[in-house]
């Protein structure tokens, strides 16, 4: 598509882009609203720690499946995955910055204010919050394995590439959604 196309494609269709972003800005407004006010709710707040708790011990238990797949026999306490060493003390601690929360609330953002049936998103997001979750378990299977092996990369591992690969996966389902679903509702009612 040349870069004429897609003017004329905004200019067709300028309304709808004008709603996706307002949509896009009542979404994160009313997510942070309900966040806020809610984690203020003693119960509900209770109930949420009690969910990342549970959502922490499934990455850990997938990290630990991946980590000995390697070949490295390990360890979990809590929310820390060890490397069994007696010699060696590290281990990864799982804080709630560490669940991937951001990027899966950013992936199903995006794709609830995009255009598509509500059934194709009903499948959709859940997909792709699984595929995220996978990703995450290798990165903490990574990130055990190095600071077990190469303490002194930790910090670029913990902090650059998860983010990377975590956003590239997640640019490749909104391609994926765009070009499968979004598209066909684009072409049925133009603006």
């Amino acid at each position: 598509m040349s870069v004429n196309n897609l003017k004329l494609s905004f200019k067709e269709h300028r309304r709808y882009w004008y709603r996706l972003l307002l949509n896009a800005v009542l979404l994160v407004l009313l997510f942070y609203g309900f966040y806020y006010g809610l984690k203020n709710i003693q119960a509900i707040d209770d109930i949420y720690v009690e969910a990342l708790n549970k959502f922490a011990k499934l990455l850990l238990i997938g990290s630990k499946f991946l980590t000995e797949f390697f070949g490295f026999e390990v360890t979990t306490y809590g929310k820390t995955i060890k490397i069994v060493d007696d010699f060696k003390a590290s281990g990864i601690y799982l804080d709630r910055g560490c669940m991937g929360r951001n990027v899966m609330i950013g992936f199903a953002g995006l794709i609830a204010v995009f255009p598509g049936v509500v059934r194709h998103k009903i499948w959709f997001i859940p997909m792709g919050l699984a595929l995220l979750t996978a990703t995450n378990m290798i990165r903490i299977s990574g990130l055990a394995i190095t600071a077990y092996c190469c303490p002194e990369y930790s910090d670029v591992n913990h902090y650059f590439w998860f983010k990377l690969v975590a956003w590239i996966i997640i640019f490749l389902l909104w391609i994926w959604w765009f070009n499968r679903f979004a598209l066909k509702e684009l072409k049925k009612k133009p603006s």
